[in-house]
Parts: structure tokens; sequence; C-alpha cells
């Protein structure tokens, strides 16, 4: 009995802290300068299900911050917040839509990020309560006429009648 209770202690030391060791991704927030805190606020909430090779490109992203311009800063933040708000699936997909468009040729690349960026513009150029502009060129296509039915045309598009 002694035995099986030093082998419990003796499992129990070495499982226990490998599993704790697991569960803490470092940096932790509270290790980050204030600086990287304050640039990477929006994600505060989520860090701790952050792993730590996305943690270490935030706090890339969190370093070289002071060194952009006013306006790209001001686009991270706009991304950064839009990121936090995603779900982990919306995620997952976002990261599988990079991962096909970095397989890209460059220039069918520049073409796609183009693309997206003129509907983006677009889309914040209209008006509050005008529909959101198609996200693909496939959705931008006009519609296909409606097939031709058996059912009779408008009075105003019939043919006149002959005269008797």
């Amino acid at each position: 009995m002694a035995k099986a209770l030093a082998s419990l202690a003796l499992l129990l030391c070495t499982v226990l802290p490998a599993t704790s060791l697991a569960q803490q991704v470092r940096p932790a927030w509270s290790e980050l300068n204030p600086a990287q805190r304050q640039v990477l606020a929006p994600l505060e909430e989520d860090w701790s299900r952050i792993s730590a090779e996305q943690r270490r490109r935030w706090i890339a992203l969190a370093d070289r911050y002071p060194k952009m311009a006013p306006a790209e800063q001001k686009r991270v933040q706009e991304r950064m917040r839009e990121w936090a708000k995603l779900t982990p699936q919306q995620r997952d997909a976002a990261r599988a839509r990079y991962r096909a468009l970095s397989k890209l040729a460059p220039d069918q690349r520049r073409a796609i990020i183009k693309q997206w960026t003129d509907s983006q513009e677009a889309q914040q150029a209209l008006p509050v309560d005008a529909p959101p502009l198609p996200e693909t060129a496939e959705a931008a296509k006009p519609a296909e006429p409606p097939a031709a039915t058996d059912a009779p045309a408008p009075a105003e598009e019939r043919p006149a009648a002959p005269s008797q």
C-alpha cells in the first residue's frame, strides 16, 4: 500500500506541473509592457486563449506600432477590434483564406486584394441605409433575367389585341 501511494505521489508530481505549464502560455497579459498592452487592448479579453505563437506575432505588431504612420496605426486598431469580435470559427476561416491567398501567384493575389479593397472603399462611401455590396466577383455579377414562365405578361406588356 505504501508503495502504491509513493507511486501515485510520484505520478502526481510529474503530471501536475506539466499540466499547469501547458495551460500557462507566456507571456501573460500582465507581463506585457504598458505600451504593448495599450496597442493590444482589443485582445485583452481573449489573451488567455491565444496560442504562444500568435502572442509572439501580436507582440511583434505592437512593437512595430510606434513606427507606423498614423493612418496605418488607425487601420491596425480597426482591424484588431474587428478580429477581436470574430468567433473562433470565423478566425479559423479567415486564417484559411489567408493561407489560400498566400499560395496564389503575386499578380493574382494583388488583383484579389485590390478588388476587395475597392469594394470596401465603395461600401464605406455608401449611405448608412444602403444595402452592403457583394463580397465576391461572383456575387457582383448582375442577376440573370427571370426564366420565361407560362404566366401571362402584365397588361402594359401584352401586345394589343387585333381589332375585329
